[in-house]
């Protein structure tokens, strides 16, 4: 059962955008956050760091890994950086296991361990 997903975009600073992303990113709900994100790009072409807050993020399963994929490639394209911030241990787990936390995050595998511990 899925409980939706609610992503909201803000601008607390010219160059930088927050979205906190709240709810399942899974099959469902694909789509939502990639949306928003390449609608809100285009209209705020100053933003170079795009801040995804997964505080609030539930479940995240293959398509929802998809949909960051793409959502890194959107924001790479309008030449900003993409920041997963507040990820849950659960996202970490599958960023570490699908091989993905390097590339979305830009940090190296063990650097969150070491940092959580």
């Amino acid at each position: 059962m899925t409980t939706g997903l609610t992503c909201t975009w803000t601008t607390p600073e010219d160059a930088t955008a927050a979205v906190t992303i709240s709810g399942d990113l899974e099959f469902a709900t694909a789509g939502t956050l990639l949306r928003l994100v390449t609608e809100r790009l285009a209209g705020h072409p100053g933003v170079r760091d795009v801040r995804l807050d997964c505080g609030e993020l539930g479940f995240c399963d293959s398509s929802g890994l998809s949909e960051l994929m793409k959502v890194h490639r959107v924001v790479v394209e309008a030449g900003a950086r993409l920041h997963l911030d507040n990820r849950q241990p659960a996202l970490d787990r599958l960023l570490l296991r699908t091989g993905t936390a390097v590339y979305l995050t830009g940090e190296a595998a063990d650097t969150r361990a070491r940092r959580d511990s």
